[in-house]
């Protein structure tokens, strides 16, 4: 018989959403873009399917699924499936996930059982909850317990730190031999978040709830006991339970509103205890304090932080703006325009004009893969870079040449930079470029639109990469037309994006003449009018060169 992978679980960190944790259950656990993933994470920088987790030889192996960005393991990019041990770190695209054991941390590690315990006690929490009625617990000693409970959560506490004080006390307060507060993931069956305490120290076995007992919890919103659950006929057969030597068993609910967000869990193990109705009704009341104690910590330290991080928002998109040049202007026989608008409050999007000394002109669009702050700050490191370099007059290929090995030496794994960047002469019309790997630019033509193929490398993954110059020549009424991905990915009310250029190279095959700033408003309203009411999924950037007609 193969042996059996160890428990394990996933701590996931996004950008995109707040971290939460994920136990591995099954034999493959697939990570990528697709929604029917085990691990879905709507990044567009992950392939659907990116990544798997595979249950083998009695290991965890990490597999890259042939994604397009790749997958990283402690930093380097994977080139054949990996054994994975406790510690170790996942990145695909904006997202890490940190690999964990249960045998190296079982106060995080809460397993679901196949086992199914006879009840002895069941409570609807409804009832519990019901002031003044019989249900209210009349022992005073549990009173006191609830009233002390009460007192000791008024202070308040990071979220990383409220977790282990409540089952502390907990276990105080019950006086159990385990106590374990589970936070539940989007499929009601397994814990994201987990703490778990034990009267004995020196205990390290693993804890596990039978999932009869978890969907009894949270199905039927009902606190439960099992008392004496060793002799069970059922469970004398069940090697979990006797390995755990589990006595005693109280169950609740942790509640938000209707929602059952988590479960409470005490057990007593070895020796009898006599569990009463007090007692479960005991526990569903903490688990009930915990539960808004829990969501009013999390509320609060997510409006601090929003607060927080609007104001930072704020001051880097005021700096951004500041970065981003405006057109050149007054140029005789020439308009230029530039135009960003971020789908967050800070873009990851980069255009720039530099005027040389002999009328030649560089220009440059590029677009930092992944959002947010992140790719702010890699793309201000990219416009230093950019406004240096130009200093020397080199050619566009050997500018971006030298634009590739600054930012292979900064960029973080598995970050790259599309970019296309030309230069114009004034005087002749003729402009020199090079594309790395940048979304293609149109040719306004009078005689119809020309799609500029031609593609090298993209940034920052290849250390020395060769690029190539090519020229073309800007005749009177002539545009070059440069976009990111923001405008072709650009998505509408059903989520179909704008895809095919038809629509833009109808609308600006008509405007053969006209200058960038009409161009540029042209482009934006073919890309806003089929977005329709929907929010912007991506940043959108334009950069147009225009050449004026003759008089």
């Amino acid at each position: 018989m193969e042996p059996i992978a160890p428990r394990a679980e996933v701590t996931v960190y996004s950008p995109l959403f707040s971290p939460f944790r994920q136990q591995l259950q099954g034999t493959a656990i697939s990570i990528g873009r697709a929604s029917d993933c085990t691990i879905p994470i709507k990044d567009r920088y992950l392939s659907r399917k990116h990544a798997e987790i595979i249950a083998e030889r009695g290991a965890w192996i990490l597999k890259d699924c042939g994604s397009a960005n790749g997958t990283y393991l402690n930093g380097a990019r994977m080139e054949r499936d990996h054994p994975l041990r406790t510690g170790d770190r996942i990145r695909l695209g904006d997202t890490e996930i940190v690999f964990e054991t249960a045998e190296h941390n079982t106060d995080r590690m809460l397993a679901v059982a196949d086992t199914s315990p006879s009840m002895t006690i069941s409570i609807p929490v409804n009832e519990i909850e019901q002031p003044g009625g019989k249900s209210d617990t009349g022992d005073l000693a549990k009173l006191k317990t609830l009233n002390l409970l009460a007192r000791e959560l008024i202070e308040d506490r990071p979220t990383e730190e409220l977790f282990g004080f409540i089952v502390d006390r907990v276990l105080e307060h019950t006086e159990a031999s385990r106590a374990a507060l589970g936070l539940l993931g989007p499929d009601g069956k397994s814990f994201v978040n987990v703490e778990v305490r034990r009267q004995d120290r020196s205990d390290s076995s693993e804890l596990r709830i039978s999932h009869t007992v978890l969907s009894e919890v949270v199905e039927e919103k009902k606190a439960l006991a099992f008392m004496d659950v060793s002799v069970d006929e059922k469970l004398s057969r069940a090697q979990s339970i006797i390995m755990q030597g589990i006595r005693s068993i109280l169950c609740a609910p942790l509640m938000i509103g209707d929602a059952v967000v988590g479960v409470l869990y005490v057990d007593y193990l070895f020796t009898q205890r006599k569990i009463s109705e007090d007692d479960v009704r005991l526990v569903a009341q903490i688990a009930r304090f915990a539960a808004i104690k829990l969501e009013t910590t999390r509320l609060r330290e997510e409006a601090i932080q929003k607060r927080i991080m609007d104001e930072e928002l704020k001051t880097a998109s005021v700096i951004q703006r500041g970065l981003l040049p405006p057109a050149p202007a007054g140029i005789e026989g020439y308009t230029f325009s530039g135009a960003n608008r971020p789908c967050r409050t800070v873009s990851g999007d980069y255009y720039d004009f530099v005027r040389r000394p002999d009328g030649r002109i560089y220009f440059v669009i590029a677009d930092v893969s992944g959002k947010g702050i992140t790719a702010g700050l890699m793309m201000a490191g990219l416009q230093a870079s950019f406004r240096i370099f130009c200093k020397n007059d080199p050619t566009p290929a050997a500018l971006v040449s030298q634009l590739n090995d600054a930012l292979k030496d900064t960029l973080p794994q598995s970050k790259f930079v599309t970019l296309f960047l030309g230069r114009l002469h004034l005087a002749t019309g003729v402009i020199e470029y090079a594309n790395a790997g940048h979304t293609p630019p149109l040719w306004l033509r009078s005689d119809g639109v020309e799609e500029l193929g031609e593609t090298d490398l993209v940034l920052g993954i290849v250390t020395r990469a060769e690029f190539r110059s090519h020229s073309l020549q800007l005749a009177p009424g002539d545009s070059l037309i440069l976009f990111t991905d923001g405008v072709t990915e650009a998505e509408n009310e059903e989520g179909q994006d704008l895809g095919s250029l038809d629509h833009v190279r109808k609308r600006l095959a008509a405007m053969h003449g006209d200058d960038a700033d009409a161009l540029t408003s042209a482009i934006e309203s073919v890309v806003f009018d089929h977005m329709g009411e929907a929010p912007l999924a991506d940043d959108v950037t334009l950069l147009v060169v225009s050449r004026d007609r003759e008089l």
